[in-house]
């Protein structure tokens, strides 16, 4: 029955053109019950989405759970779940959305709700079956929803609560994200706030700074000896350590030794070393460290078009290969045995493109007339871009598409929003003077130790460019097979205008692609990227897919996945 209230909403909704109807059953686990339902709404009109945003919470400590506590968590989520998709197959045949709310608790896992962590994985698996059979089913798991529901009912006013590390989500977000969700093919999907923590101070140290981040509050009270992982170190966890440690500390470890740390190895690590100085004079190296490999004097090759030796099987279509912020093929080496298509790198660096011009379309506009002469009678296009390659991958698929190809991309941690991220974040200059200093700066570490204060003075006493390169050149390893002059000169160039160009480039007034992107993300970001596709739906009308896989922004390109997207292989999915 509708109250009295409920009426008056439905007369209001009717005059925007929206008619709402309030169907109440008597038990939502008969089949009669829930199949009257759905004949109730498609005689109506066609059932275009289900939505199931049912919760019923009996939480407790798993010994202290019941048969009973599973079965009322379970009721409206995965019963009724498993029954409206069995009967939607057969009666709204026009279904184009399925979607359930799932939780953040299924995802990252929460000691007292195992029964409601429970019933939102069967309906995950309910979705992903669905999809898997070429239907729609989209389950997202969201964070607490602070401004409507259960949550806003719990908190106090004006007072934020922390749930699993994450803060409320207000309900305007919720919507726009759900946009978002239902225009990308995964079954299961996330959505969070994570807690911002108070700003670590300059006196922690590091086995502090790690407790304070895994909201240890007695540090003398946790055992030494157990793994961290042990000790309720989740994934995101595990990436705020890594980064932080590089960050703050300049220490560098790997995901597998970030989840063999305990306290006591966090111990001998501990340094007594003075933030703030001696932080900003590392910083540079660690950030160009996470982005630009040491280049050697065979990897400067002149041409512009590279071929790769690969297994070059018969059937398959030329895939173009674009470098990172180097600009040459060297990078593409390591997987090109195993890529099982013809594969041409397109080099970019001021080697191959005599270009001042600062300018991501310019070089792509470079490069076009060079990839249509190999492409021949080839009408479908398959670009790889790494890092900042794949600004340059999308905009080839830009021109590509306006002369009728159509393709795909796939993009290696490289995107418009991030690589801009990237070079405010970490590149953050007041003058072009600025930027050439910190840039020489990050190049010369690379190679040398150097003591980086007294060169940042030497250099900023320069007037001119030929006084900086001498000044680079003086101080660079003069060993065998390192960089001749002539290379360091371009390597300092290439990097240069790239970081001009990415600065310069913006996407907002072009139109967006038609061409799919998949993007294949590292475990451990060089920055963190608010949305999880890196913003790219904001660059193609076509679907966008993202896989992590392990490793930094260098090491990825060492993995076996890339050589599986390239060959058009199935990769498992590392966030799932």
């Amino acid at each position: 029955m509708r109250t009295g209230y409920q009426q008056s909403r439905v007369k209001l909704w009717r005059s925007y053109g929206v008619d709402v109807q309030i169907v109440t059953v008597d038990d939502n686990l008969k089949h009669e019950d829930c199949e009257s339902l759905l004949k109730f709404a498609e005689k109506r009109a066609p059932v275009d989405a289900i939505f199931n945003l049912a919760v019923v919470l009996k939480d407790c400590i798993f010994q202290n759970q019941s048969l009973q506590t599973f079965e009322d968590s379970f009721k409206s989520k995965a019963w009724m779940t498993k029954k409206m998709d069995e009967l939607s197959r057969k009666i709204c045949l026009q279904l184009r959305h399925f979607v359930v709310f799932s939780s953040v608790s299924c995802g990252r896992g929460n000691a007292g709700q195992t029964n409601y962590g429970m019933a939102n994985s069967v309906m995950e698996r309910i979705c992903e079956k669905k999809m898997e059979e070429g239907l729609h089913g989209l389950a997202i798991q969201w964070g607490a929803v602070g401004d409507v529901g259960l949550v806003a009912d719990m908190q106090e006013k004006n007072k934020k609560l922390v749930i699993g590390g994450t803060l409320q989500q207000r309900i305007s977000s919720c919507l726009d994200t759900l946009e978002i969700f239902l225009l990308q093919d995964r079954p299961v999907v996330s959505s969070i706030v994570v807690a911002e923590k108070a700003k670590i101070g300059g006196s922690l140290n590091i086995s502090e700074t790690v407790a304070h981040i895994m909201g240890l509050r007695n540090i003398n009270a946790v055992p030494p000896n157990v793994p961290l992982a042990e000790m309720g170190m989740d994934s995101m966890m595990a990436v705020e350590i890594n980064q932080t440690l590089e960050r703050e500390f300049d220490i560098s470890l790997t995901a597998q030794d970030i989840r063999k740390l305990n306290f006591a190895k966090l111990r001998q690590m501990t340094i007594t070393t003075e933030q703030g100085k001696t932080h900003n004079t590392n910083k540079i190296n660690k950030d160009f460290n996470m982005l630009f490999r040491r280049m050697e004097n065979s990897d400067f090759v002149p041409d512009i078009l590279v071929e790769l030796a690969t297994k070059k099987e018969i059937g398959r279509s030329t895939v173009f290969l674009l470098p990172g912020i180097e600009g040459y093929s060297s990078v593409y080496k390591s997987i090109a045995s195993e890529i099982k298509s013809s594969a041409t790198c397109l080099q970019h660096g001021l080697l191959n493109i005599p270009d001042e011009s600062h300018s991501v379309m310019k070089s792509a506009a470079y490069l076009l007339p060079h990839l249509l002469k190999k492409m021949k009678d080839q009408k479908e296009f398959l670009i790889v871009g790494y890092s900042f390659g794949s600004l340059i991958a999308i905009e080839l698929a830009r021109l590509l598409e306006a002369n009728d190809f159509s393709g795909r991309l796939i993009l290696i941690d490289g995107a418009p929003d991030q690589m801009k991220l990237w070079t405010n974040q970490y590149l953050d200059s007041t003058s072009p003077e600025e930027l050439q200093n910190m840039i020489l700066l990050g190049l010369l570490e690379m190679y040398t130790t150097i003591n980086k204060k007294t060169l940042a003075l030497e250099l900023n006493k320069c007037n001119t460019w030929e006084e900086k390169l001498k000044l680079f050149h003086a101080y660079f390893p003069n060993e065998v097979n390192v960089l001749t002059t002539k290379n360091q000169k371009l390597l300092y160039f290439t990097v240069y205008n790239h970081i001009v160009a990415i600065q310069n480039y913006d996407i907002s007034s072009l139109p967006r692609l038609k061409s799919p992107i998949t993007l294949l993300k590292p475990t451990f970001p060089i920055v963190s990227v608010t949305e999880e596709n890196y913003g790219l739906h904001k660059v193609t009308e076509g679907r966008v897919q993202f896989h992590y896989v392990e490793g930094n922004h260098i090491t990825i390109m060492d993995n076996d996945k890339i050589i599986s997207a390239i060959n058009e292989e199935w990769i498992e999915d590392l966030n799932r």
